[in-house]
Parts: C-alpha cells; sequence; structure tokens
C-alpha cells in the first residue's frame, strides 16, 4: 500500500506531457514485443505456405511431365500391338527357316521403327508363345532369354484380357534392358489375334529411370536443399536425382506414416536442424507418391532476419510516436470523441443525432459519412416498414381471393352428387384433386416455389373444374421439363385460370379451351394461360389493365395480387401483361426471372 501511495504522490506532480509519456511507454513497448512475436509467426507461416505453394506447381509440373511419358508409352504400346498383330497376319506361313528369319527382322525392324517416334521409351521387348524374343536392340543372346524363366510374363498373362496394359515394378535386372545398371519402369500387355482371339505372345516396353529423374532436378528458387523423389506403392524410391537413394527404401529420409496418408500432403518432420517440409502428391495411375523434402535451417534464418527488422523498424516508430503523441491527441482524439458520441446516441436509439465535426480531414469526413448513412438508416427503415406493411397487405389479399368458401361448397355438393349417381372413381379423384390444392393453398412453406409445383396446383384446380363444369372447358398444359424448376409465386398461376373460366369460357355457350405454355426468351421466363373464350373489347381490355397496375377499380383482387407480389419478389420489370380479341380469347402473360431456386429448399417444402 505505501508503494502505491509513493507512486500516485510521484505520477501526480509529473507534467501531463511526461505523464501520456509515461503511460504510452508500457502500453506501446508491450504491443511492439507482441507485434514483433506475432509478425515473425506470420512471415514464417508466410514463407512456408508460399514455399508449400511453389512445391505445389513444380509438383503439378512434373507429374504432368510423368504422365506424359506414361501416356505416350501407353500409346507406343498400342501402336506395337496393332502392327505385331499386322506381320503376323501378313507372314502366317512361315515354312522355312529363311521365311522365319526373314520374319524377325521384319519384326526387329518394325519395334525399332516405332520407338522413334517416342524417344522418352528406351527399348521394347515381343516374347511370343513359342518363346521367340524380338527386341528393338542387338539380343544379350542367353542373358535376355532369362525372361523366360522370370515371372514378367505370368505377371502380365494374369490380367487375361485384350487391350489391358500390366505396369511392372520399377527395378533393376540384366535381361531385356539395353543397360544392366539402370532401372526400368515396364509396361506388358498380352497380344491377341482379333480375328480367332488367340493368343500371340507378350510385349514389353521399357522406360529408365533416368527419363524420369531428368525431370525431378527442379532447380529450386529459394532452396538448395529442395530434393525430389518417386516412391511406389511398397515405400521404395523409384526415381531421384541422387543415385544412391534409388530404389531404396524411403523411411530412410523422412516418417514412414506419410506414405500410409491418402491425398496431397503437406507436413512439417523433425526437430531442429532436422526439421524438414515434406510434401507428397499421389499419382494414382501407378499408385506412386512424388516427394518432396525441403530442409527449413534456411527459411528459419530468413525468419530470423524479418523478426530483428521488424522490432528495429518498431521501435524506431515507437520514438516517432512519443514525439507526435501530444500532438495527436489535442488534434484527432478530441473530435473523435465528438463523433464517438453522436455514435454512442445512435446505439441508444436516437436517429436524429448528428456529428458536430466540420473539419476537411479524415475525421470530417468520417463525420459527414456517419451523418449520410444515419439518414439513410432512417429512410431505409421507412422504406421497410412500407414494403413490409404493402407485402402483408398484398398476402392477405392472397389469401382473401384464393381460400374461398363458395368454391369448397360447390365442389363438395359435386363429389355428394358423384357419390349418389354411383361415380366412385370420379368421387376419389375428385376428392384427392380437392385435398392436394388446398394443401397447396393453406401450406405453410416458401411463398416462392418451383414452376413445376405451381403447374401441379393448377393440374388439381382444373380437374375439379373440369369435373363440376364438363360442357365448359377443357385444358392442356406444354411446360419444357427444363423451366420446371424455374422459381413463382405460390398460387400465382390458379387466379390467371380462374379468370379465364369464369369470365373467358362460362359466357361462351360452348366448350372451350385453356392451355398453358412456358417458354424462355433472354434471361426471364414467360408463361402464358389462354383461353379461346369470349375475349374482350378494348374498353374493357384497358380497365383490366389499369386494375392490375393499380390505377383503376380492381374487379379481379386476384390478377392484381398475383402481379404485385411478381413485383416484390422479383422486381419492376416482372409482372402481368394481358392480350385480349373480341370473339378470339384471352391470353395472360406472366414474366419471370429465368433463374431456378433452391431445389433442396423448395421441394422440402412442398413435398406432398
Amino acid at each position: 500500500m505505501r508503494i502505491t501511495r509513493n507512486f500516485k504522490r510521484w505520477f501526480g506532480r509529473l507534467h501531463i506531457h511526461s505523464k501520456i509519456i509515461f503511460t504510452f511507454l508500457p502500453l506501446s513497448l508491450i504491443p511492439l514485443i507482441a507485434l514483433g512475436l506475432i509478425s515473425s509467426k506470420m512471415f514464417g507461416d508466410t514463407v512456408v505456405e508460399k514455399e508449400k505453394n511453389n512445391i505445389r506447381d513444380e509438383s503439378r509440373l512434373i507429374l504432368s511431365q510423368l504422365d506424359s511419358i506414361i501416356q505416350n508409352t501407353e500409346s507406343l504400346t498400342n501402336i506395337m500391338t496393332t502392327d505385331i498383330h499386322q506381320l503376323f497376319n501378313e507372314y502366317s506361313a512361315r515354312d522355312t527357316d529363311v521365311d522365319e528369319k526373314r520374319f524377325q527382322n521384319l519384326m526387329e525392324s518394325r519395334l525399332s521403327i516405332d520407338l522413334l517416334m517416342f524417344p522418352d521409351v528406351d527399348s521394347a521387348v515381343f516374347l511370343d508363345t513359342s518363346g521367340r524374343i524380338f527386341s528393338s536392340y542387338p539380343q544379350k543372346g542367353e542373358r535376355d532369354r532369362e525372361v523366360l524363366n522370370s515371372p514378367l510374363p505370368e505377371m502380365v498373362q494374369s490380367q487375361g484380357s485384350y487391350g489391358v496394359n500390366r505396369w511392372l515394378p520399377m527395378e533393376r535386372r540384366n535381361f531385356m534392358v539395353t543397360n544392366p545398371d539402370i532401372p526400368v519402369l515396364t509396361l506388358g500387355k498380352m497380344v491377341f489375334d482379333l480375328d480367332t482371339g488367340k493368343t500371340l505372345g507378350t510385349l514389353f516396353v521399357n522406360v529408365k529411370e533416368t527419363t524420369f529423374a531428368s525431370f525431378l532436378q527442379v532447380t529450386p528458387e529459394n532452396f538448395s536443399s529442395k530434393e525430389y523423389y518417386i516412391v511406389d506403392s511398397r515405400g521404395q524410391i523409384v526415381s531421384t536425382p541422387v543415385s544412391d537413394r534409388l530404389l531404396t527404401p524411403f523411411s530412410a529420409l523422412s516418417s514412414p506414416r506419410l506414405l500410409e496418408q491418402e491425398g496431397n500432403i503437406s507436413e512439417i518432420v523433425g526437430r531442429g536442424k532436422q526439421e524438414k517440409l515434406t510434401t507428397l502428391t499421389p499419382y494414382d495411375k501407378l499408385d506412386w507418391k512424388l516427394v518432396s523434402i525441403v530442409s527449413l535451417e534456411e527459411l528459419n534464418g530468413i525468419i530470423y532476419r524479418n523478426f530483428f527488422l521488424t522490432f528495429t523498424v518498431g521501435f524506431l516508430g515507437l520514438l516517432l510516436a512519443l514525439l507526435l503523441t501530444r500532438k495527436l491527441a489535442q488534434i484527432i482524439v478530441g473530435p473523435l470523441l465528438q463523433v464517438t458520441k453522436a455514435m454512442r446516441r445512435v446505439k441508444d436509439g436516437d436517429l436524429d443525432a448528428t456529428s458536430t465535426v466540420a473539419t476537411e480531414d479524415e475525421v470530417g469526413l468520417i463525420s459527414s459519412v456517419f451523418n449520410s448513412m444515419v439518414g439513410q438508416i432512417r429512410e431505409l427503415l421507412r422504406t421497410v416498414t412500407e414494403d413490409q406493411a404493402r407485402k402483408r397487405a398484398y398476402e392477405l389479399a392472397l389469401m382473401h381471393a384464393q381460400i374461398k368458401p363458395h368454391f369448397l361448397y360447390n365442389t363438395l355438393d359435386t363429389i355428394y352428387v358423384l357419390n349418389d349417381l354411383g361415380m366412385n372413381e370420379e368421387a376419389r379423384d375428385t376428392t384427392k384433386a380437392l385435398a392436394d390444392f388446398y394443401r397447396a393453398v393453406l401450406s405453410k412453406g416458401s411463398e416462392i416455389i418451383p414452376l413445376g409445383a405451381e403447374v401441379s396446383n393448377v393440374r388439381d384446380y382444373l380437374n375439379i373444374m373440369q369435373v363440376r363444369n364438363p360442357d365448359v372447358l377443357r385444358y392442356m398444359i406444354e411446360i419444357p421439363e427444363e423451366l420446371e424448376a424455374v422459381t413463382v409465386p405460390k398460387l400465382s398461376l390458379q387466379p390467371l385460370v380462374e379468370n379465364a373460366i369464369y369470365h373467358g369460357l362460362k359466357t361462351k355457350g360452348e366448350q372451350g379451351l385453356i392451355s398453358i405454355r412456358a417458354e424462355k426468351t433472354g434471361k426471364s421466363v414467360t408463361i402464358t394461360v389462354e383461353d379461346n373464350g369470349v375475349g374482350m373489347s378494348e374498353e374493357q381490355l384497358e380497365r383490366v389493365e389499369a386494375a392490375i397496375s393499380g390505377m383503376g377499380r380492381r374487379k379481379s383482387i386476384g390478377l392484381y395480387s398475383v402481379h404485385e407480389r411478381i413485383k416484390l419478389y422479383f422486381g419492376e420489370a416482372y409482372g402481368l401483361k394481358v392480350l385480349s380479341r373480341p370473339g378470339e380469347g384471352t391470353a395472360i402473360e406472366m414474366k419471370v426471372p429465368g433463374k431456378e431456386g433452391d431445389d433442396n429448399n423448395v421441394q422440402s417444402t412442398y413435398r406432398r
């Protein structure tokens, strides 16, 4: 307690400038140290991430070259298979030793010529069913005949079907190769007579390991310790520029558990100076993994230099900040406090609060933007309130216009009459249609549904009306399948169909047709409900258009509600358009956006 009292007494005797500096100093030093540590951590992470990205880019390039070699080898194998089959067909009769020798020369010449088109491939050997060996290089006598006692032919024949390629493991061997000291990757393939299905033999195509190692020698941009390896499914290094490590276990270089993981892996393994960034990229075609190993010793040196540079710059900035603290407090903090007070008043609910700061600097700009923002918030709240009231009115009008008791009563009377007449199937279908229709009407789901669901609701309504008025209407619906997912307001077509029945067909005196079509024009979809009823005169059409737009007397609140709901949900560019001629009928076009809705949400809401 005594120490606290002495500190307060000493601090109270200091000038305000000294108090600010004394207070500012620890408040600045602590963030500065934290900033140095955090920035170094972030910089280190950034450097590591950048190196990971560089490795990913290089790995993609290497795998692209690797895949090109693999595809070229497979293409060459297909060409050689075709050539071998052709030679066997052309020289099927080889009765003399001269014929056999000529056939062998032609076969080996053809293999050598095919290799010229694919320089990545080293050699090719064909072993026929009689044990004869044909090679693209001068044969090594008995040494090459060791293939007959090796498991290689059996491994290829185990595939057992035409056109199947069998990639054999990378290995050193002294037969079927041009240089026994260099490991080879071999592609084996059975060759069949396409006409008879008879096995002609086995084709082997070799690619030297040095071909792969040549593009693993990627020159790193920032680090001299970067190394690339190709590791097979057995954990063996099958290709590397470091010849001493070729065909040795990868576990000797890094953690063996990395090879057990799936997908792209990038981890830092080891400790201290042995810490390494190891990246694995799979090549699924051969079940290989491309491995990159980078020592982080050089990277850590860059991070340490960045830490000291950050600390030095921060310390110099601290000195400059101490010099400007008092002045900045007077120039900046004062006006900001005034803006803050106005913001707090707005936070408490006073939207009439404004900032009185009128300077021409950034604080004045903040004040001006704040005042403008508060004004926009006031206007937005007013607009939202009006829109909510208008939307509620439309929803009430929709329910009033669509859930009509007399429609329910009349339909129930129809069902009663159908039952009384023994027309049980018609009564059943009408009851089902009525239930489906009112289920859609009374559902509490989204107001926006797919066009297909809306057409289904209208079809239920039309089926009911057709039973009630069999001599008045028939209908036709043509909706392209690709437009069924376009979204429309719920129960937007039913008022249009009802209007066509009561105002277009019932006064016609004979059975009429209602057709519902949809087509896409540009980025919009137009849905047309058309009848061949009595139509309207120009005066009647003008009154209907005025009522729909809200400018005239609303005789059809259903059409007005549909028009307004479409504009409310989709914008002023969309809505209803009425076309009619006396004696020819009426067409009502509903224009909506051509975008599809969220099928999951829509279907879950309206699933029956």
